[in-house]
């Protein structure tokens, strides 16, 4: 693969002609003959002198290979890219952790020590577990980004020799994670809306242009730049702002879904380039729809106009985005932070580099799992250097405890997970998995209907209630926090119902969520908040299943709130 300019996986993209296409990081196993890409693994290169470099800058640990001038330009054109986002989308409707983004900089010159060994090591699994004959291909991605549920990390290789830091973009991929990961979760057409415009946008010149819109085709955008009059379909605006399981019954229509993609962008363009008044009207919509179902009124009470004036004022301004270009004057951004490029000690190495290789390891198991245990040996090996040379820094530990989750090995996760929950160590799921081990170990043997003393519960809800206050706020978190004190015998205090509500408004419209915190919240007297938690989720239920669950705990709470009151 021709790697003359770079990508950060799916997370920045270098401008110009030769750009390699970003990797994804796929979710579900590839069709039978198709190539599988796999994350790259890094050995250690005896026949090179190159040193790692680290730095700490804007919310991103950069771990690099490449050289220190190199390093410090890409990182100073990273953060003003950063930057420009904000510009688009306020920061407050980007996701935030505490947990650093993971960079890791490698530069080509290092490719051929190390991709011929990774390969043979991969194809040699693959044909002992017989997918040779499958047809199936193993490609080393050479960039790629990999997720997790309070982190994410890329690792990107440079050519140094044609890196060139003011052609670096931000891919529109990227912005989708950001805003995706926001926590209330922002509605699927916003998100959208926002993605499918930052593929038009150009960032390379002062103010941010928009160019111009392609409704469905470009032979269609040319024709209606022509004639401003000529019929368009636009999706109708309750349509436009429905609910998830709305979307997911019209999304079987392929023309239907082309139309709501093409209506999604022209609304998120008008609302962003109209006026600042529209700006600002959009944000507090998209605030509001982030934590309950749109409506007419809300609509309304937002813009000042209702749903039929939307729809002729974005069929009044499609023939005009069609057929010229829009700007934002990004104003004045704040300055860059300040960073310093040092040589990274041996503990960062271990650290961030074991860091990447984990997170390897669930990409590898969903895309061939036969070749699993390489990564696992590998992000262990990498780890446990750190280790066995006496380090204890709680973010290893952290990532040691949940490599052996990750590498379905619960039973070592433990003896890293405690002392570094006890260190108070800023990772969200490290927290989790640690009250879900002692939660197992705890009602392995009891009845399901079992009530547990407070005494009981307390090692497993006060890491939860430590996870509360970290971001990224995970589901799983509020899901496992109000599971264990349905089954307490003693009720939650009012601060512990506050971390409950908390995690109601959050997911307010995740029935995976909603329901045990209203479950909670039924079980210890409080009817009517959990009644309110399931009206705020009753239309986003995913399934049959979950849908009748609301329905029966809906008609309980409702029988016991018509009960009158018990006479004293």
């Amino acid at each position: 693969m021709n790697r003359a300019t770079a990508t950060i996986g799916l997370a920045l993209a270098l401008l110009g002609g030769g750009m390699c296409p970003p990797v994804p990081a796929g979710e579900a196993p590839a069709p039978r003959g198709a190539a599988i890409e796999l994350p790259p693994m890094m050995v250690e290169e005896s026949v090179s002198a190159a040193t790692w470099l680290h730095a700490h800058a804007g919310g991103a640990e950069f771990l690099s290979r490449c050289s220190a001038f190199t390093t410090r330009d890409f990182i100073a054109a990273w953060l003003q890219r950063m930057q420009l986002i904000r510009a688009l989308v306020p920061e407050e409707f980007l996701g935030r952790s505490d947990v650093p983004t993971v960079i890791i900089l490698y530069s080509q010159n290092l490719e051929q020590t190390i991709s011929a060994e990774i390969q043979r090591e991969l194809e040699t699994n693959a044909r002992r577990e017989g997918e040779s004959a499958r047809g199936e291909r193993v490609n080393i991605a050479p960039n790629m980004r990999l997720s997790d549920r309070d982190m994410h990390a890329s690792i990107i290789y440079l050519d140094e020799s044609q890196f060139n830091a003011a052609g670096l973009s931000i891919a529109p991929s990227h912005v989708r994670f950001l805003v995706k990961t926001r926590v209330p979760e922002l509605p699927a057409w916003l998100i959208d809306g926002i993605e499918r415009t930052w593929h038009s946008a150009d960032f390379v010149m002062d103010p941010i242009t928009l160019r111009p819109l392609v409704w469905h085709t470009q032979r269609e955008s040319d024709a209606l730049a022509i004639d401003p009059m000529r019929p368009r379909a636009l999706l109708p605006a309750g349509e436009l702002f429905a609910t998830e399981a709305m979307r997911a019954l019209e999304n079987r229509h392929p023309r239907h879904r082309a139309t709501r993609q093409a209506t999604q962008e022209l609304f998120f363009r008008w609302a962003i380039t109209s006026s600042a008044a529209t700006r600002e009207a959009l944000w507090k919509f998209a605030a509001h729809a982030a934590e309950a179902p749109v409506t007419e009124a809300l609509f309304e009470s937002c813009f000042g106009f209702d749903f039929a004036e939307l729809r002729d004022r974005l069929s009044d301004y499609l023939p005009k985005a069609v057929d010229r270009a829009a700007w934002i004057a990004p104003g004045d951004l704040p300055p860059a932070p300040d960073f310093e490029v040092k040589p990274a000690t041996p503990s960062q190495i271990a650290r961030v580099r074991g860091e990447w290789e984990r997170l390897a390891i669930e990409h590898v198991h969903r895309r061939l799992p036969q070749v699993r245990e390489p990564y696992i040996a590998q992000a262990r090996r990498t780890l446990r250097r750190a280790y066995d040379a006496g380090d204890r820094d709680p973010r290893l530990l952290a990532t040691m405890g949940l490599c052996e989750i990750d590498a379905r090995n619960p039973a070592g996760a433990g003896q890293y997970l405690e002392p570094a929950v006890a260190a108070g160590v800023a990772r969200p799921r490290a927290y989790f998995e640690l009250a879900l081990l002692r939660f197992d170990e705890l009602r392995r043997d009891a009845p399901e209907t079992k009530a547990f003393s407070f005494t009981e519960l307390a090692p497993v809800i006060q890491p939860l209630q430590r996870a509360v206050t970290q971001a990224p706020p995970l589901p799983e978190v509020f899901m496992l926090l109000a599971e264990a004190w349905a089954r307490c015998e003693l009720a939650p205090s009012p601060a512990e119902f506050a971390a409950l509500a908390l995690g109601a408004r959050l997911f307010a419209q995740n029935a995976s969520v909603a329901y045990p915190i209203a479950v909670a919240f039924s079980r210890h007297g409080k009817k009517a908040e959990a009644a309110a938690v399931l009206d705020a989720c009753s239309g986003a239920a995913p399934d049959d299943s979950t849908r009748e669950r609301i329905r029966e705990l809906r008609a309980d709470l409702a029988a016991a709130l018509a009960q009158p009151p018990a006479a004293l």
